[in-house]
């Protein structure tokens, strides 16, 4: 029976030209209106502010500087555990050294951990395979977290004696990196 109905309706818009498509005009044929963009806004009703929509909020409150100064870019917030593991890394490394010279070891650590060629934490700078020999063996057993070196990590955190330093050794220049200066029994050198 449907194709019976089916056909019948083929044939019927066969014999009588019918279509059922739309013919639209060409847009050459067209000709353009102007409509002003206020008259579109009242016709869909943006004229008005409406409730159920959020206005954005103007602020006319002056600008206000932060009082405190920005962080140097180096800059590195650390944990108590970190102070105290680069305190007790001074130590096995700088203990008996002046206290620039522990300084500068402080700012190794610290500058390492700024440079991405190095790991990114003060943990895996210090116990990187090969670095700060004190950190090993019967050396470490001996040290401990000395106040006065905690200090000295706080102080340079606040603001580094060098911002270059990433090596140093005991009695003479790494072959690798640039000799920079010699303070107490360590040489320092930097990668530039």
């Amino acid at each position: 029976m449907k194709k019976f109905l089916a056909t019948l309706l083929l044939a019927a818009v066969m014999l009588t030209g019918a279509s059922f498509c739309v013919e639209y005009e060409p847009a050459a044929a067209l000709e353009p209106v102007a409509t002003p963009v206020h008259a579109v806004a009242e016709q869909v009703n943006l004229t008005e502010k409406r409730a159920d929509i959020p206005q954005p909020v103007v602020s006319k409150a002056p600008v206000v500087q932060p009082e405190e100064p920005m962080e140097e870019p180096n800059a590195v917030t650390l944990t108590q555990e970190e102070i105290d593991l680069i305190a007790l890394c001074v130590m096995a490394e700088a203990e008996g050294e002046p206290e620039e010279g522990q300084r500068l070891v402080i700012d190794t650590i610290l500058n390492r951990v700024d440079d991405p060629r190095f790991p990114g934490n003060v943990h895996d700078v210090i116990y990187q395979k090969n670095q700060f020999a004190g950190m090993y063996g019967e050396r470490i057993e001996r040290c401990y977290v000395k106040e006065e070196l905690v200090q000295l990590v706080r102080e340079e955190l606040e603001n580094r004696t060098n911002s270059e330093v990433v090596f140093f050794r005991t009695g003479h220049y790494h072959s690798y990196g640039v000799p920079l200066f010699q303070v107490g029994a360590h040489y320092f050198s930097s990668y530039e």
